[in-house]
Parts: C-alpha cells; structure tokens; sequence
C-alpha cells in the first residue's frame, strides 16, 4: 500500500501577516473602540462610564479569546486587535480629561 502524496506540490506560505489579519485587526479594534464610545454615551448623565467601558472592554477580550479557541488562524489577529482598541478608548478617554 503505498500513498500517493506529492510532497513536492506543497508551497510554504511566506511569513508575515495577511491581508486578512490586517481587516480583523483594524475591523475589531473598532468594534472595541466605538463599543466603548457607545457605551460612555449612554452613561452621559450618571456620575461615571468607567465601569460599564470596562465591563464592556471585558466582553470584547472574552470574544476575542473565544476567537483564539475557537479559530486559532485569527485569533492572533483578535487579541492585537483588541489591544489596538484598549489603546484608542485609553488615549482618546486621556484626551477628553485634558479638554
């Protein structure tokens, strides 16, 4: 019984990050950041958004780490993604405490 695998068909796909990556990361890190606007929007009257922008930052790593578990291909992309996002909610929340 012998297989009749061509080994040698086989390409290896260059390193490096995808188009693909690219629009996960780009499309979640805007998810998380308009989330988070949204969501201090809607808290405009009481004292603080603080905890329902970190209850919501909370459900996005969690979405993003079911990504992970669930399709490891982009999950990388999910959690960068979600990082880039923390980071546009951080520095836009620091902006709006200077002006």
């Amino acid at each position: 019984m012998t297989h009749q695998h061509s080994w040698r068909t086989m390409v290896a796909k260059p390193a490096g990050i995808r188009s693909l990556h690219w629009l996960v990361i780009a499309g979640y890190a805007l998810v998380v950041a308009s989330g988070a606007k949204g969501v201090s929007l809607l808290t405009a009257g009481m004292m603080t958004g603080l905890p329902l922008v970190g209850a919501w930052l909370m459900l996005a790593l969690g979405l993003a780490y079911a990504g992970v578990r669930l399709r490891p291909a982009i999950g990388g992309a999910l959690l960068v993604g979600f990082g880039v996002g923390a980071l546009l909610v951080v520095f836009f929340a620091g902006m709006q405490m200077l002006g």
